[in-house]
């Protein structure tokens, strides 16, 4: 069980708390409730690029990384569809450092030309890297292009293209900070060998007095149908062999049925023995690799399958393997009911083995916080255990249609 403490600022920060004493380091995380889906379809990636431009210094802090590396620390971030994720960990002598360091960049981010020349720079190549230069390098755009035609979830958090970024203006750019980067839109994990008290203390201290006039993000989206038709892309790509990819939309982070898929997801390819590399890749040989997965966002719910074709196999018998390998895994048997149990005791283990992790557990913690029910996270060992086998190739059986699913097919790039 992961115990926690939480309380919130004046400011409407949320602080959460969880102390170990077995650590001589400290995790301060914080979660801002802003992805891409917050930004609009003629400036994406901005969410992305804030990722890099939090480094970059701020009122007090001219150089974020030498503060850091000076404390001891480390530090990262990242981003996705829905959330930006920042931590920092100090040795707990140094703990002050961190409060410090990250509260000054949510008070005063030093944004202007200069920082923001270098890190669209940045942003740029990395873009030009990541999706030019590697194979599947479009697929997201491909996928998210497919599956969704009305909703904010239709971009990838790299952008659609390179110059959303490379034109964007720093008054845009500022007014993105302000809206977003606020602490009543932010929350805090501090895990590690610190009191409650002294938690209290420095919160207050370094975040209690940053005042801004945001409100917090309703995470309120334009709505995708449902959808009722087969949709079909082929094109070219840097791999140098074939692949076929499918995906289906299903359940919410927030809906019991999406960890139903997730279960799935991990009977079917999830280990060197699942029925995709068994049956697929082993014994048929159509493919020299599948795999599959579910991507479980407090919005969106996708699963995604696909295979990279052997010589002389064609994307319809590829795409036709695929759709029977899952049937057959839906309609059961004993060989499937000795895999599941398999995977949800590999999946309690590993939920356990997280608790004794700071890092996972303080990003873990800021995310069942921010989708609503923080005590989630202490209830879904006990959820999965419960999870009868039929439930799950009930939710299977009534997500993947032939009529609903997005197929792309790849050939490599002449």
């Amino acid at each position: 069980m992961y115990s926690y403490n939480q309380f919130v600022l004046n400011n409407g920060l949320r602080v959460i708390h969880s102390e170990d004493k077995t650590r001589t380091t400290v995790v301060l995380n914080t979660l801002y409730n802003v992805g891409a889906r917050d930004e609009s379809a003629e400036r994406t990636g901005f969410a992305h690029l804030f990722e890099h431009l939090m480094f970059s210094g701020s009122e007090n802090v001219p150089v974020f990384d030498k503060e850091v590396e000076e404390a001891a620390g480390q530090n990262n971030a990242f981003t996705n569809n829905e959330i930006t994720n920042y931590y920092l960990v100090m040795p707990n002598e140094n703990v002050e450092t961190a409060f410090w360091l990250e509260s000054d960049r949510m008070l005063a981010l030093n944004i202007n030309e200069k920082s923001l020349s270098v890190q669209q720079g940045v942003v740029v190549e990395e873009f030009k890297q990541r999706c030019f230069n590697a194979p599947f390098g479009l697929l997201w755009h491909h996928v998210r292009s497919l599956v969704y035609k009305n909703s904010p979830y239709q971009w990838p958090t790299i952008g659609l293209n390179f110059h959303h970024v490379e034109e964007a203006k720093i008054e845009d750019v500022r007014s993105f900070y302000d809206m977003f980067y606020c602490p009543q839109n932010a929350i805090i994990s501090v895990v590690g060998d610190i009191t409650l008290e002294e938690t209290k203390s420095l919160a207050n201290k370094w975040f209690g007095g940053i005042s801004k006039s945001a409100l917090p993000n309703k995470n309120i989206y334009i709505q995708e149908p449902d959808q009722t038709e087969r949709r079909f892309l082929e094109t070219e790509d840097l791999s140098p062999n074939p692949a076929v990819f499918l995906v289906w939309r299903g359940p919410v982070f927030n809906d019991p049925k999406s960890l139903h898929l997730e279960m799935f997801s991990e009977v079917l390819g999830g280990s060197d023995v699942s029925p995709l590399q068994m049956e697929l890749v082993k014994k048929q040989q159509l493919f020299n690799s599948s795999e599959c997965f579910y991507l479980r966002g407090l919005g969106e719910g996708l699963f995604v399958l696909y295979g990279i074709l052997n010589p002389d196999i064609s994307h319809a018998d590829g795409e036709k393997a695929l759709q029977n390998i899952i049937q057959q895994v839906t309609d059961g048997g004993e060989d499937i009911a000795s895999a599941y149990e398999g995977v949800k005791n590999r999946h309690v283990t590993n939920l356990l083995f997280e608790a004794t992790q700071p890092m996972q557990l303080a990003q873990k913690l800021c995310y069942y916080a921010n989708a609503g029910d923080i005590e989630q996270i202490n209830l879904e060992p006990g959820i999965i255990e419960g999870l009868a086998l039929a439930d799950i190739m009930s939710t299977a059986t009534a997500t993947f249609k032939e009529n609903n699913v997005s197929v792309i097919y790849y050939h490599p790039k002449k």
